[in-house]
């Protein structure tokens, strides 16, 4: 049970404290400490509380339980300052927290009250303490005369890390413009080497596709071209609303997993129901071994999970989800794949503002600072947004 002490009940007990620990079996002195710090900071199970709602509408709160010792706790003993640099998920309750406060020569530990800074509660590792405003912890020293006084902040994230967040914007960052300007420059370099169209680039090839429609790579920053390899008929290329993206495969470094995806003619195929899907392996490490593209049919018995045709499509990875951004059926629509691009559904993690389902297309762009930018070129309208863990604002 917690114990409040005034100033003078801390001091008295604490030199009794000390004084029956100074005295050894053979009731030699000892010598008693004059130094006091904190030594060590960590947190107990939490509990985290998270709103939902049901496919009625219906808004509900359920618990889970967090490991404290996962979040590591800095001190600096300058300022006497302890703190998580890495906040607490949202939603933590941090009214009710065990702790663990380890001290300098075993000093006896004492945090102020909240609302009288001269009262004091006994530190024990078994009561729950409210950190939900900064704590202040006294330290007393062997000799029950010294003590420091720290101050304990626990940080906790005001937003949920799994939410995204838009907000309309006037024009484009100069982050997300110098991206753009990268891109419009691999454009005309594709369009200066005769090229019909530049698609997309792994970490050291980028590919086009030439006036006959063949899926063409270049190794060296797009000076000389050559026609790739495929592994099935080159008819099944996209040739329409192409988009490509790249990124690190598994654990190896070396090696990218290159995604395509796009549409062919509506007249030429009017049977196409599905996204043409094409994927490639390019190991850039010392032992490289050449590879190909491969073409991603849709099976037979997947009549849900695929990506359907889209126009405009962006195709980037995003929170380690393959992300697809286009215009289907009138509306503005995201589809997620965590599968390499087998399978797709609606995304759990995003949704499209209102205002920009006006049956328009949009010009998708992932930025470096993992913004997503929105721009509807019809309406004027440019959006940016992050998933809330990608990049904290608060």
């Amino acid at each position: 049970m917690r114990r409040l002490f005034g100033l003078l009940g801390v001091a008295i007990s604490v030199v009794l404290l000390f004084t029956s620990c100074l005295k050894g079996n053979d009731d030699t002195d000892l010598t008693p400490y004059n130094d006091t710090a904190i030594t060590a900071f960590t947190l107990g199970t939490l509990n985290q509380y998270l709103h939902t709602t049901s496919s009625t509408g219906a808004d509900s709160t359920y618990k889970k339980t967090l490991t404290g010792s996962d979040y590591n706790f800095t001190i600096d003993q300058l300022k006497r300052e302890i703190y998580n640099p890495d906040s607490l998920p949202a939603g933590t309750d941090v009214k009710h927290v065990i702790c663990t406060i380890s001290s300098y020569n075993g000093g006896a530990v004492y945090y102020e009250s909240l609302t009288n800074p001269d009262s004091l509660y006994y530190y024990s590792s078994s009561d729950s303490i409210d950190f939900s405003q900064p704590r202040k912890v006294r330290i007393y020293a062997y000799n029950g005369a010294n003590y420091s006084t720290y101050t304990i902040r626990i940080n906790v994230h005001q937003q949920d890390g799994d939410k995204f967040s838009w907000n309309k914007m006037s024009q484009y960052s100069d982050v997300a413009q110098e991206d753009l300007n990268t891109i419009q420059a691999r454009r005309e370099m594709a369009q200066a080497a005769g090229l019909k169209q530049y698609i997309g680039r792994s970490t050291t090839e980028f590919y086009a596709l030439d006036n006959n429609n063949n899926l063409m790579v270049s190794s060296d920053n797009g000076q000389t071209w050559t026609k790739e390899e495929l592994d099935n008929d080159a008819k099944l290329l996209p040739t329409e609303n192409i988009s490509c993206t790249y990124y690190n495969y598994s654990t190896y470094n070396d090696i990218d997993y290159v995604l395509m995806i796009g549409t062919r003619n509506a007249e030429t195929y009017p049977q196409d129901k599905t996204m043409q899907i094409w994927h490639k392996l390019v190991d850039f490490s010392a032992t490289s071994q050449p590879s190909i593209w491969a073409y991603m049919e849709v099976a037979d018995n997947n009549s849900t999970q695929y990506l359907p045709i889209m126009q405009s499509p962006s195709v980037f990875m995003y929170a380690e989800k393959l992300l697809c951004i286009g215009l289907y059926e009138g509306k503005i629509k995201v589809y997620e794949s965590l599968d390499g691009g087998i399978t797709w559904n609606e995304s759990s993690i995003m949704t499209i503002p209102e205002e920009l389902q006006t049956g328009n297309p949009v010009v998708t762009l992932l930025d470096r600072d993992n913004y997503i930018w929105v721009e509807q070129p019809a309406t004027g309208q440019l959006w940016r947004g992050r998933l809330n863990k990608l990049g904290w604002d608060e």
